[in-house]
């Protein structure tokens, strides 16, 4: 939402680093997820993502949709300690770090990856090319939802 009482998170869209952040969050397929374990380790997991901008933010300030299997053990981390870093693999020559932090909401009763257009568009070749399938076969098993909303972005 347009809040002018709210800072941004993104950085300025006019610059380079504006561009290239918001050229990945539409383009990158794979953004890694980092929760922490009950004993404070770290634990880094490669997961599908849609970045969703707030309605009528002409910023394009936004969220993080992420499916999980619901067997998974991270689901405990989240529960437990919902705050997450994020962050894509380097890019061009390393140099495209982009690392986010903010909290994780569990979004019960929310539709499948399936049953969510912009998710099936975003992964429907990766879907077909690696798995012979569909997006909503291939998350079938990941039928929890999440929100992560950052609340820092850092990188250059």
């Amino acid at each position: 939402m347009n809040d002018p009482a709210r800072a941004h998170i993104l950085p300025e869209p006019a610059t380079e680093y504006g561009r290239t952040i918001r050229r990945r969050l539409a383009e990158e397929e794979i953004i890694w997820l980092v929760t922490v374990n009950s004993s404070g380790v770290p634990q880094p997991n490669p997961v599908w993502f849609l970045w969703t901008p707030d309605e009528d933010d002409e910023w394009g300030d936004g969220s993080f949709l992420i499916y999980h299997m619901d067997t998974a053990a991270r689901l405990r981390s989240l529960k437990a300690r919902p705050t997450v870093a994020l962050h894509f693999d380097g890019g061009a020559h390393d140099l495209e770090v982009s690392v986010f932090t903010g909290d994780v909401e569990m979004l019960d009763g929310y539709p499948t990856a399936g049953e969510m257009p912009e998710f099936e568009a975003k992964y429907r070749a990766r879907a077909a090319a690696e798995f012979k399938s569909t997006v909503g076969e291939v998350m079938a098993k990941y039928s929890v939802a999440t929100r992560i909303r950052p609340s820092k972005v850092r990188g250059g």
